[in-house]
């Protein structure tokens, strides 16, 4: 059995009703979420889970997927679909559950909001980066999405300079000024193969996102050395518009 990810039919659902259909050391696994678990950098949703029986409220402190099944798509990176979606709960409160129980899973819309901006600021300075390092996207080598920053890590002894960061944060800014459209889209053999894309620039990723650059804010970009043939690229986003209010 597979998790349905309701969060890829509507990215803006910050509540569903689920059946508890799996229990494991790390937590439960229902039959259908709207928490989008940790994976390709972006961290797992935060929330809580209401136990209709009882009316208790659950927090889950981490979501991550477990098992599913390989794909191998040409021009795309190799992944996992159909996972199983693991809400982390208390350990102690596993034991007191039910297997077939209804349960109301609600994520926190605040980090949700605030991670999903990260993410597509992040794909926009890299859009910027790659004007300046064509091709600079094959040096990737990790990648981390949170509510206050995003990174991306490259294998490269070219360490970016002074006037490289201030052009991909001034350029950035700009392109969020214009309020262009961010639109993602399915790979057309999977579904769960997802594409980012604004303008021309397109990029294999399943995350979550906003769909104009225009609730972007203003961003900030620093260099972090990590390493003699490493080098990081941090984004940090303020003046961030309501974005959390588009969910229901």
């Amino acid at each position: 059995m597979k998790t349905e990810k309701l969060f890829y039919k509507n990215q803006f659902l910050s509540s569903c009703k689920g059946i508890l259909t799996e229990i494991n050391e790390d937590g439960v696994i229902f039959d259908k979420t709207v928490a989008y678990p940790e994976g390709g950098g972006q961290i797992g949703d935060i929330g809580y889970l209401i136990r209709e029986k009882t009316n208790e409220k659950i927090e889950f402190f981490n979501t991550t997927k477990i098992k599913g099944r390989n794909i191998f798509l040409e021009d795309f990176p190799s992944i996992k679909v159909e996972n199983l979606i693991v809400h982390h709960i208390d350990k102690e409160i596993l034991k007191t559950l039910e297997i077939g129980e209804s349960f109301i899973i609600k994520i926190d819309t605040e980090k949700r909001a605030r991670t999903t901006l990260h993410h597509s600021g992040l794909h926009l300075a890299l859009m910027v980066l790659e004007t300046i390092r064509p091709n600079i996207r094959k040096s990737i080598v990790g990648a981390k999405i949170t509510s206050t920053y995003g990174r991306l890590d490259f294998a490269t002894e070219n360490k970016f300079s002074k006037d490289e960061l201030l052009l991909i944060e001034e350029k950035s800014n700009s392109l969020i000024e214009e309020g262009l459209e961010i639109v993602t889209f399915p790979h057309k053999e999977e579904k769960e193969a997802l594409y980012w894309q604004c303008l021309d620039y397109c990029i294999p990723c399943g995350g979550t996102h906003c769909e104009n650059t225009k609730y972007l804010g203003k961003m900030k970009v620093k260099r972090k050395n990590i390493g003699k043939t490493s080098e990081r690229l941090i984004i940090e986003l303020s003046e961030i518009e309501n974005f959390r209010n588009l969910y229901l």
